[in-house]
């Protein structure tokens, strides 16, 4: 069985096409993709943010709640979110897994996190690539221009304003390394998701005599900076816009330092950046089809996480914050011989660490005793129902947990001082806080949060505040930077 197993970063459910109830968005190739799959309509991440769910993923096993003991390693990450750490030696993964069952085995990723040093996500892969270059990846170290052409693009990136001054440091600081790594790109070819699906192209040219391929192709778009070529920003940017073009995000609970021009500028560049990921994905789910190899191919497709773009009055990811346009994601599996789809799956809830106890099923191999996650290719066959232990979930995200079930939403502090409760069946945009008054519902659930926890909840990271964590992505690096 050939399967290609494809992951994008921070592509919100919201914005996946039609299937997912988008009308306005432009993903053809989403949408039709979705026709031959299975799609869930209730699957979260585990835990966040990009390498915890990797983790899971890759293994099988949950993240959350962050109780492994930190290795101590040298690295020069600077990220330290609970969590952010590499795969434990002692947990076997992905790649391994297929070595065992004798295929031929590829690990292509944009997301740069993954080859920073003593990650080891690659392990037992026969082919790995890396796609160099995004965000805050070391591979240009300066821009060939001079110091007032380098101030000007950074200027037109950039928040404007003395008031604004400490927000527009960040987006600068983030940039110019982004910059440099892009300065050489000159066509729509030479942006990350085509450079990620073209070497996925290749090696399925490259495999194509044989049956038994496996590959991953995680490619970091739609992660900010949104940049997209200009046909596809043009799609969606208000033409009378003539402020600042702001493809970095900060992330803050602080929009009113936004204007409102701005936040639907940010939106703008997003959607182009999915409408540019949804293309290239079309390019490769095409080569498939003229090699004849996509019928008859396991295909599965999921996000790690959103992004909040204002809405609930944050931009970005940010723990208190596990709003539905953070922890939504989309994930379909087209099985071999496709379906008459989409097939949607509404009543039971599922998570990315489903995904290799799903492998598994499709191949009829016995699962291993270690995968905490559901085999989801029963639904191949069998109708919707509401699987065994599956009517809510639990999301970790630094010191803080998401319950969610069809009831209710709980986001809160691990430590209780922070609590968000929603009551869905009369709330269901997540607007009303009733945590202070339904104090035996928080209790009740937060219980089902200790219990996914094993009664070993994160409360405290080091050095680290429930307010450091509403910028905290920036932050890390940034202080690492001075340091």
């Amino acid at each position: 069985m050939r399967i290609y197993f494809i992951i994008f970063d921070t592509l919100r459910k919201d914005h996946t096409g039609k299937t997912y109830g988008n009308d306005w968005i432009q993903t053809p190739n989403f949408d039709e993709f979705a026709k031959d799959s299975i799609v869930f309509n209730k699957a979260y991440p585990e835990s966040l943010p990009t390498i915890p769910v990797r983790r899971a993923i890759h293994t099988g096993i949950r993240t959350f709640p962050f109780n492994h003991e930190k290795p101590k390693l040298r690295t020069d990450d600077g990220v330290f979110d609970p969590g952010w750490d590499p795969i434990p030696p002692h947990h076997k993964q992905i790649g391994e897994y297929m070595k065992d069952f004798n295929y031929i085995t590829s690990f292509i990723t944009s997301t740069y996190h993954q080859f920073k040093p003593n990650m080891n996500f690659h392990i037992g892969f026969d082919q790995f690539n890396w796609i160099r270059g995004h965000e805050m990846d070391k591979v240009r170290a300066k821009i060939r221009m001079n110091e007032g052409e380098i101030n000007d693009l950074l200027n037109n990136h950039t928040l404007g304003g003395k008031r604004r001054r400490a927000l527009a440091k960040y987006q600068k600081y983030l940039l110019e390394r982004y910059f440099a790594n892009v300065q050489d790109r000159h066509s729509e070819e030479s942006y990350f998701p085509a450079r990620t699906f073209e070497r996925g192209i290749e090696f399925v040219k490259d495999t194509e005599r044989f049956e038994d391929i496996f590959c991953i192709i995680d490619e970091f778009d739609p992660h900010e900076p949104w940049d997209p070529p200009k046909d596809y920003l043009e799609k969606y940017l208000d033409a009378e816009y003539s402020g600042p073009k702001l493809i970095q995000p900060v992330y803050s609970e602080r929009l009113k330092k936004l204007s409102e021009g701005e936040i639907k500028c940010m939106r703008a560049h997003y959607a182009g950046e999915v409408s540019l990921c949804d293309h290239w994905f079309g390019v490769f789910i095409n080569e498939l089809k003229e090699l004849d190899l996509y019928d008859d191919s396991l295909i599965l497709f999921i996000s790690d996480h959103g992004h909040s773009i204002g809405e609930h009055n944050a931009l970005g990811k940010i723990p208190m914050a596990m709003y539905p346009e953070l922890v939504d994601i989309p994930f379909m599996i087209k099985p071999p011989g496709n379906i008459n789809g989409p097939k949607r799956i509404k009543k039971t809830y599922v998570y990315d660490h489903d995904i290799l106890p799903t492998i598994f099923g499709f191949l009829g191999k016995e699962i291993p005793s270690t995968f905490e996650g559901k085999d989801l290719s029963v639904f191949t066959d069998e109708k919707d129902h509401l699987m065994e232990s599956r009517d809510y979930i639990t999301c970790g995200f630094s010191v803080c947990t998401l319950y969610k079930d069809d009831n209710f939403a709980l986001i809160t502090s691990n430590d209780k001082k922070d609590r968000k409760l929603f009551d869905l069946k009369k709330d269901p945009g997540w607007n009303n806080n009733i945590a202070d008054e339904n104090t035996k519902i928080y209790d009740r659930l937060f219980k089902k949060i200790e219990k996914d926890a094993k009664n070993d909840l994160l409360t405290h990271v080091e050095h680290t505040t429930l307010e450091d964590l509403k910028d905290w992505y920036y932050m890390q690096q940034y202080k690492e930077k001075k340091n």
